[in-house]
């Protein structure tokens, strides 16, 4: 047995673990997403009583026994203990096309590890890339509900911190492994090891990614499978395969790297574009100087003829366009979203902005042969340039490595059919063939405290971009943060009337270590160092009472075209609606009806809302979104577009009191500002103290 990097397992195992003969009965709890409650699951494991206390991060509630990548991707039973899932991740700056592909070629899907260092993507010659244990996208983790999960993260970056976060995991009980810098923790420093650890709670498709710079956009991402016992999924009765390697992650993919484009040029790459998009890191790249295809691979996915496949759609992208895929003669059943399931929808087209995940289920009963999966980048950012990638479909017994259709263009691509999802569309009656977010039917009964008259707490958050003008950003002595999305325009983002910045301390685990002057908890009583200023830029903190029905109104007051897909970290909420501003005016004096005055313009047709964890607002439009506040923490709300999200497109929910989290793990990192006082004479040596 081995770790990802060939190196045996049990020196570790022993080193940390001492093994007894006798057993124990433990816990965990499990998150049930529709009735928003906890439960609590019992198992029966070898003593722990051994375990070496001693050593750093190992606590008494985790099993004696880690399990290597490989094993803890296994079928999921009920009654099976959970195991503890140990991940060993070195993060590097990499390149494509190097000297490992002389020696070798990646062939799996799975990325639970790989003997192959080469990365291939779309063929450009790209340097500065950072990966994980030089796979791309990076390592999987697939689990079962109620493993534990151990990575332990080496940072090797040359002049890089690093964070990672692990998207659509709840973390109650383990907040602060949450991966948010500056907010749940330190980032990792350069030639440092930081060990995250958490229970895999809830189940679905998931992903991780840095939350540290703009490293995201440069390869830091992978995906995150959390099954259950196959009794537990309500919509078993529609697939017979759920395998290791049916994912598609999706990533969109940058020719250079993404401070090439940040905060923007004014000649030279201007904006904040993809070059291209990947699927499980594999794509082909057309050469617009002379109108010819790379040759690197193309992801594959092999299936035998007459089955049932569960496939799960990760949208790891990180820029501006949305994305559509299409399979080629086959439709899909959408089976969950966000990694909740949902009653079965048949589309031909999934459109999904970045973060979201789509579970669908693909019946193989068309011709033996090969088909061709197209994924089109969608809005001004994508369309105009016709930024798409492809991939296969191979049915077992074909003996065609590529499909025999033409390559399914951009504009005569693959017919859409009916359409999951559209940009910019609220699915009110007026656009034929398409379904919306807000008109799936959850698969599980809703807790019915969800559908209260009147929330505990309301949160309006409308949000723009501020247009500076020359004369304000670049006054002498002030520094104010923006974004150039185009030549001669230079942008913040604002929610409720602050652009948010994130303190030089985590608040989770140093709330008193950061100045005062910081902090935004109140829009209308801003520090005092704001005074005089266009926008106020500070760390914009909302406190929510424990176990309070909150409903989070967020309106695009300033639209540009584009959609924004918003993500709370540490829960999933319930789509209560979509709609146009233009004809649901919902102001912050009148929001206490917003949502009465939406249900008489677009009557709902879902009785049993979806939950997501993501959700695009339209652009012109707004989101109505309800969450009961049962996980105490501090948990960040933004835009998942990287440029947005640090030009100040986020707010941080505090939910319930200090006292009602964890403690702070024992050597927790710390971090801050360092202003002692000025000395006027030499230090005295150390030896005479």
């Amino acid at each position: 047995m081995q770790l990802l990097n060939g190196t045996s397992i049990f020196p570790i195992l022993m080193t940390l673990f001492h093994f007894v003969a006798t057993s124990h009965v433990g816990s965990y709890k499990v998150y049930i997403k529709s009735s928003s409650q906890w439960r609590t699951v019992n198992y029966t494991d070898p003593d722990d009583s051994d375990i070496d206390q001693s050593m750093p991060g190992i606590e008494k509630s985790i099993p004696p026994l880690l399990s290597s990548p490989e094993e803890c991707a296994r079928p999921c039973k009920t009654g099976d203990p959970p195991k503890t899932c140990y991940y060993q991740w070195t993060f590097e700056t990499y390149h494509t096309l190097g000297g490992a592909c002389e020696l070798c070629t990646p062939t799996t899907n799975t990325s639970l590890s790989s003997n192959c260092q080469c990365i291939l993507a779309d063929g450009a010659d790209v340097s500065g890339i950072i990966v994980a244990n030089r796979q791309f996208p990076g390592p999987a983790i697939q689990v079962c509900l109620g493993d534990m999960v151990i990575v332990d993260v080496k940072n090797i970056v040359p002049g890089n911190h690093l964070s990672i976060h692990w998207h659509g995991i709840y973390q109650k009980d383990w907040q602060h492994y949450d991966g948010v810098p500056f907010l749940t923790q330190c980032p990792i420093s350069e030639c440092s090891t930081f060990r995250y650890q958490w229970r895999a709670q809830n189940p679905g498709s998931h992903f991780w990614h840095a939350h540290s710079g703009l490293h995201k956009a440069d390869g830091v991402d992978g995906p995150i499978i959390i099954r259950e016992p196959p009794e537990f999924y309500p919509n078993r009765d529609l697939f017979n395969h759920d395998n290791f390697d049916n994912f598609i992650f999706i990533q969109d993919w940058l020719h250079n790297n993404a401070l090439d484009h940040f905060p923007g040029t004014s000649i030279n790459s201007i904006g904040q574009n993809p070059d291209n998009f990947l699927v499980n890191g594999r794509g082909q790249w057309l050469d617009p100087s002379n109108r010819k295809y790379t040759t690197t691979p193309l992801a594959i996915f092999n299936v035998k003829p007459g089955e049932r496949y569960r496939f799960r759609m990760i949208n790891g992208c990180t820029l501006l366009c949305p994305i559509e895929l299409q399979i080629e003669n086959h439709n899909m059943t959408i089976i969950a979203v966000d990694g909740v399931d949902v009653r079965p929808e048949i589309v031909n087209t999934i459109t999904s902005f970045a973060a979201e995940r789509v579970d669908f289920v693909l019946n193989t009963y068309e011709l033996i042969g090969t088909y061709w999966i197209q994924v089109r980048g969608l809005s001004d950012n994508c369309t105009p340039r016709s930024v798409q990638q492809h991939a296969i479909l191979r049915y077992e017994g074909s003996d065609l490595d590529e499909p025999s259709s033409p390559r399914p263009q951009f504009q005569s691509g693959l017919p859409r059919g009916k359409v999951f999802n559209p940009v910019n569309d609220v699915c009110d009656g007026t656009t034929a063939n398409v379904i919306c977010i807000k008109d799936l039917q959850n698969a599980n009964p809703v807790n019915d405290l969800i559908f209260g008259s009147q929330p505990d707490m309301q949160i309006y958050l409308p949000f723009f971009f501020h247009n500076y003008e020359r004369t304000d950003l670049f006054r002498p002595n002030t520094y104010q943060r923006f974004v150039d999305p185009i030549n001669n325009l230079s942008v913040a983002a604002i929610v409720d009337g602050i652009s948010n910045i994130f303190p030089p301390s985590p608040p989770i685990s140093q709330l008193d270590d950061i100045p005062a002057d910081i902090l935004c908890p109140d829009p209308n009583n801003l520090p005092a160092r704001c005074d005089g200023l266009t926008i106020c830029h500070c760390a914009h903190f909302i406190n929510i009472p424990l176990n309070s029905l909150v409903e989070i109104i967020v309106a695009d007051i300033g639209p540009l075209g584009i959609s924004h897909p918003f993500h709370l970290h540490g829960y999933s909420f319930h789509v209560m609606s979509t709609g146009l501003l233009s004809r649901v005016n919902i102001t912050d004096t009148n929001k206490s009806t917003a949502l009465q005055r939406d249900r008489e313009e677009y009557p709902p047709i879902s009785d049993n809302p979806p939950m997501k964890d993501t959700l695009a607002v339209p652009s012109g439009g707004y989101t109505i979104v309800r969450f009961i506040a049962d996980n105490p923490g501090w948990w960040l709300y933004h835009c998942h577009f990287l440029q947005h999200l640090f030009n100040g497109m986020s707010v941080v929910f505090h939910i319930g009191q200090d006292s009602d989290l964890p403690p702070t793990p024992k050597n927790f990192p710390k971090c801050g500002n360092f202003e002692p006082s000025i000395l006027r004479t030499n230090p005295v040596p150390r030896g005479e103290l």
